[in-house]
């Protein structure tokens, strides 16, 4: 493994040379449960994910052949399993994102493992498998969460802002978490989440400025960890976007497109060989 600052060797499989993930966080009203905001219309914003957007993504993934990646929160999970379901029935990974989007920054000691067991719980019957990925609400982590998720078997996060490959963590009682990076830069609700305090911006603009980093990270060896919300991507407008980026993805010389699951995978082995 690379030492900080140091450019690692990125071996990626088929000679590619660098990987792409489409992610996705279910959140629907969490996201603004998670903000203190209980007001039915805003909450409604959280529904249209799971009812309007969810489907087309699917739909729009089916088409382009795509296995991506969920993080659903706990709260999510009971209210809509149908959802998980579906997601879980075309192939889709799923993994922890918290139980009513809250910041583990602010709860009480030991309610954040209380969370993580209850979203395995929960999860799991569902997915049809353990999930092996965790990405915390909001990306804020405590002092504890890497320690927590370690001892409970995950494989990665997908949580820092610090490289643009992957890497891993130091080990914790003999077992080392993949990193994989993420950035506000490919995340949709950077620049669509309209809050009151700011202006939305025009979806082709941004799709410009996803491409470029695409081709900037394909340029460094690295993996483009796109982060969306169905609430958020599913609007027609945006929904076109991401089918364009797709494609664009798709077409894109030597790209490995995987779920995170799969990077994890490959990064643990690559970083274990000689």
């Amino acid at each position: 493994m690379a030492s900080p600052g140091e450019t690692p060797v990125v071996r990626w499989p088929k000679d590619a040379r660098g990987a792409c993930a489409f992610t996705f966080d279910l959140d629907a009203e969490t996201l603004w449960m998670g903000r203190g905001v209980h007001e039915p219309v805003a909450l409604s914003q959280g529904r249209f994910g799971v009812l309007e957007g969810l489907p087309r993504i699917l739909a729009l993934l089916r088409t382009a052949e795509i296995r991506a990646s969920f993080f659903v929160p706990a709260w999510v999970a009971e209210h809509y399993p149908d959802a998980l379901r579906r997601i879980a029935g075309a192939g889709h990974e799923i993994g922890c994102h918290g139980d009513e989007h809250e910041r583990v920054t602010d709860l009480e000691p030991g309610r954040e493992r209380e969370i993580l067991l209850r979203s395995l719980d929960v999860l799991t019957p569902l997915a049809g498998r353990r999930p092996i990925g965790y990405r915390a609400p909001a990306w804020q982590l405590s002092g504890e969460t890497l320690e927590l998720i370690a001892r409970e078997s995950f494989e990665y996060s997908s949580n820092m802002m610090d490289r643009l490959s992957p890497y891993l963590h130091p080990r914790i009682d003999g077992r080392s978490l993949v990193e994989i990076p993420v950035s506000w830069v490919l995340d949709d609700a950077a620049y669509f989440l309209f809050t009151g305090q700011r202006s939305l911006q025009a979806p082709g603009p941004v799709l410009q400025g996803w491409l470029t980093e695409l081709d900037g990270i394909v340029e460094a060896h690295g993996v483009a960890n796109f982060t969306f919300h169905p609430q958020i991507i599913g609007r027609p407008s945006r929904l076109a976007c991401l089918r364009e980026l797709i494609d664009y993805a798709r077409h894109t010389p030597r790209l490995w497109i995987a779920s995170l699951a799969e990077i994890a995978a490959h990064w643990r082995s690559t970083a274990a060989a000689p």
